[in-house]
């Protein structure tokens, strides 16, 4: 089911690529992101704590993570920072081996990773949502949109649809092959539906299977996925920018990328969550609230055995960064979608 890269393909992408960014001068660089995050509770120091915290994980956010350092120590100046950022894939690790005492993730925590953990420790890690994915920044876990031709007369779907179109069945039992049975009219009724999307063990693919597959593994068998390029420089080529132009050229097609690879042969569909409710279009503020059902974020994770209360310099540190000053910590990096108050609210009772 893997897709072979044509040269001009590739041409094609790195234009795009160079044309759209260059990461060394816009790091951020990207969709814009919601930026008011003042309905957010502030911080209010519960206790003044003091010594060393030991923090690891995601190389995405040396920037981000010093913003929250130093927005956290003008309250807290009794508390030092040792920070080590190898990398998401390197992060649980941190936990594994008892070095550090939080971890960053730039992406959900994958299900092996927490498996890994319970079989060291015999419980689960407490997991922390610290941001929405991103709009649409480079290498920032964008939020996934799903995509048609320019020229098809669907305007959107329900999450069951699109499970059972990129999926091997929907809800009821019934896979969606053909574009009749999501009621498209006229000859285009009878023409089979093109997949198309990000290679299988990919972050994007595997919150995409989460979220809209329910975490079943059972893609469509007809599904065409992608991954990512390179330039010559080792740049990496998005797989998105693949994925929208084969989109491009089949007016038949489907698939799952981000807006910030999109090209002006296609469209983003709004979705909804349930038959009969409105679409929900994608854009910042539905990335914030949440409303957008594939919205993505980023996670912290720690080391507490049921029953036992976290340490307080800890539990301080992870109300700053889910309180309004932290989620504007966020907003001035530029890359993440902040918090809403639900979900970090949501977030700060896992401390109790």
């Amino acid at each position: 089911m893997r897709r072979t890269f044509i040269a001009s393909l590739i041409l094609l992408a790195t234009t795009i690529l160079l044309n759209a960014q260059n990461p060394a001068e816009h790091p951020h660089h990207g969709l814009p992101q919601h930026t008011d995050v003042s309905g957010l509770t502030p911080y209010k120091p519960r206790q003044q704590v003091s010594g060393t915290l030991r923090v690891y994980g995601n190389n995405y956010i040396p920037e981000l993570m010093k913003l929250w350092q130093e927005g956290f120590q003008k309250f807290q100046p009794g508390v030092t920072f040792e920070t080590t950022l190898p990398g998401t894939e390197a992060a649980m690790a941190g936990l594994y081996d008892r070095k550090a005492d939080v971890i960053f993730i730039g992406r959900e925590g994958y299900r092996s990773e927490i498996r890994g953990f319970i079989g060291r420790f015999g419980y689960a890690p407490t997991e922390f949502d610290i941001s929405s994915g991103s709009f649409g920044t480079p290498h920032n876990t964008f939020s996934l949109e799903i995509f048609t031709h320019k020229d098809n007369p669907i305007k959107g779907l329900t999450m069951a649809q699109a499970q059972a179109v990129f999926g091997c069945s929907g809800p009821d039992g019934k896979a969606i092959r053909t574009w009749g049975e999501l009621g498209v009219k006229g000859p285009m009724a009878s023409h089979p539906i093109h997949v198309y999307g990000y290679q299988f063990d990919t972050g994007m693919a595997g919150y995409f299977n989460r979220v809209v597959l329910h975490d079943s593994g059972k893609w469509n068998e007809d599904l065409k996925d992608f991954d990512n390029g390179h330039q010559k420089n080792g740049e990496v080529i998005n797989a998105g920018i693949y994925i929208l132009k084969a989109l491009a050229d089949d007016p038949d097609g489907i698939a799952f990328a981000n807006l910030q690879y999109t090209n002006d042969q296609v469209k983003a569909l709004g979705l909804a969550e349930h038959a009969g409710e409105p679409f929900v279009e994608a854009n910042p503020e539905t990335i914030f609230d949440r409303t957008y059902p594939i919205h993505r974020f980023t996670t912290m994770y720690i080391n507490r055995k049921p029953g036992t209360k976290v340490d307080p310099k800890l539990a301080e540190f992870i109300r700053y960064i889910l309180s309004r000053e932290g989620m504007q910590d966020v907003v001035n990096h530029g890359a993440y979608t902040p918090l809403n108050e639900t979900v970090a609210a949501a977030q700060r009772r896992k401390l109790n």
